[in-house]
C-alpha cells in the first residue's frame, strides 16, 4: 500500500514527535526516557521534519496563482504577460498667502515642502513660482513626497510649511488631491491574473486592449468598446477608483495602445465619464450602539463599495444591502423609494458615490 503524503495535510510538531516515539517503542520494545539521548535526538529530528513540511506547504501554495503571494505571484503574472502595477503620487495645488502687503516679489522655489496638519503627509512644489508684489496669494502645483492613496488629502488638510519662505504667512489646499495610488496588492494582481484566464486575450479582442490599459500604473478600471466609430476602431475607457484620470495618464495609455495595437486598427483612449450615484438609507441600529458611529460606518462602506465598482459594472441594491448588513451594530435598513434604485453603469462610465444620506428609521 502506497504511503500517504503527510505533508499535504500538515502535522503539528507534537504529532510528528509522538508518531516517532510510538514507532521507536514498537520496534525496540521500550519507550525512551524524557531526558535520554534517544529522546533528544527524536525531538531534534521531529523539529527539522516539521520545519521542512511547513516549507513544503509554503511552496505548494506558491505553485498556483490562486494561493501564491509576493514575488511568486509576480512570476505567475509574468506568465500571463502581466506585471504588478506600482503606486503613484498624488498631485494638487496649494495656496500660499503673503504675511503683509508686499513691496517686492517673493520666490517660492521648486522643492518647497508643505505638509498636512493631522498626519504630517509631505508635499513638494513642482516648480519655481513668484508671488508678485501686487498680489496677496498664489496657487502652486505640488506632488506628494511618496506614493500612496493616503496622499489624496481632503480640502484644507494642508496647513504647515515645512520649508519656511520669508514673507509667506500660510498655506492651504482649497481642493481635494487626487492621483495617489498604492502598489498593487496581491489580491488585486490575483484578480487580473484570474481574469486573464477567464477572458483570453488573443491580440484582436476587447480583452486585449482592456488589459493594456489596466497595465498602466494608476489605472483602476478600464473597458474596451469595438466599432463605436466604425469598422476597425476601438475605444478604450479608463478611470481611477471613483474619479477620472489626469490628461497625462490618458496620454500615457494612448502611447501604449499605439505601440501594441493591431495593424489598421484605430485605437483611442478616453477618460470614462462619471456617473454619480445618490442613495438615501433608513437605518436602525441594535440596542447599545451609537447611531452616529454606525451611520458613519455605513456611509463609508457604501461609498467605498460604489467607487470600487469601476467601469461598466452595474449597481444592484441587493449588493449594497449585503454591505450594510455585515456592519457591526446594524439591526435593519431600507432604501427610501425614489432616492435609490438599481443603476446601470455603461461601459463608457465609471461609478462614483454621490450624496449618501443615512437617517434613523
Amino acid at each position: 500500500m502506497k504511503r500517504q503524503r503527510r505533508w499535504i495535510c500538515l502535522e503539528s510538531y507534537n504529532d510528528i514527535l509522538e508518531r516517532m516515539i510510538a514507532t521507536y517503542e514498537e520496534k525496540s520494545g521500550f519507550r525512551p526516557e524524557n531526558e535520554s539521548d534517544i529522546m533528544l535526538r527524536l525531538r531534534v529530528l521531529a523539529g527539522e521534519i516539521y520545519e521542512e513540511r511547513v516549507y513544503a506547504q509554503y511552496i505548494l501554495r506558491q505553485m498556483f496563482p490562486t494561493t501564491a503571494t509576493g514575488a511568486y505571484l509576480d512570476v505567475h503574472a509574468e506568465q500571463r504577460g502581466l506585471s504588478r502595477k506600482h503606486g503613484t503620487k498624488a498631485t494638487g495645488s496649494v495656496m500660499f498667502t503673503a504675511a503683509n502687503e508686499l513691496h517686492e516679489d517673493i520666490l517660492i522655489p521648486a522643492g518647497t515642502e508643505v505638509c498636512t496638519v493631522d498626519q504630517l503627509l509631505r508635499f513638494v512644489t513642482d516648480e519655481d513660482t513668484v508671488l508678485g508684489k501686487n498680489a496677496q496669494m498664489v496657487y502652486v502645483r505640488v506632488t506628494a513626497a511618496k506614493i500612496g492613496s493616503a496622499y489624496n488629502v481632503r480640502i484644507n488638510s494642508i496647513g504647515i510649511m515645512v520649508t519656511p519662505v520669508i514673507g509667506i504667512a500660510s498655506v492651504k489646499n482649497n481642493a481635494r488631491f487626487s492621483g495617489g495610488t498604492d502598489d498593487e496588492s496581491d489580491e488585486m494582481l490575483r484578480q487580473r491574473i484570474e481574469e486573464s484566464y477567464r477572458n483570453l486575450s488573443n491580440g484582436a479582442n476587447a480583452a486585449y486592449y482592456r488589459s493594456i490599459a489596466l497595465s498602466v500604473d494608476g489605472v483602476y478600471a478600464a473597458s474596451a468598446v469595438g466599432c463605436s466609430r466604425g469598422v476597425g476602431t476601438v475605444d478604450v475607457y479608463a478611470s481611477d477608483k471613483g474619479r477620472a484620470l489626469s490628461a497625462a495618464k490618458i496620454s500615457e495609455i494612448q502611447t501604449l495602445l499605439d505601440e501594441k495595437r493591431e495593424v489598421n486598427v484605430d485605437v483611442k483612449a478616453y477618460n470614462a465619464t462619471e456617473l454619480s450615484i445618490n442613495l438615501y438609507i433608513r437605518l436602525k441600529v441594535k440596542d447599545g450602539y451609537d447611531f452616529t458611529a454606525v451611520a458613519e460606518q455605513v456611509k463609508s462602506a457604501v461609498t467605498d463599495y460604489i467607487n470600487a465598482l469601476g467601469i461598466g459594472n452595474n449597481l444592484w441594491l441587493s449588493n449594497v444591502g449585503e454591505v450594510i448588513y455585515h456592519i457591526d451594530g446594524v439591526a435593519d435598513y431600507r432604501f427610501l423609494e425614489g432616492y435609490g434604485s438599481d443603476r446601470e453603469v455603461p461601459p463608457t462610465h465609471f461609478a462614483k458615490a454621490g450624496t449618501i444620506t443615512v437617517r434613523n428609521v
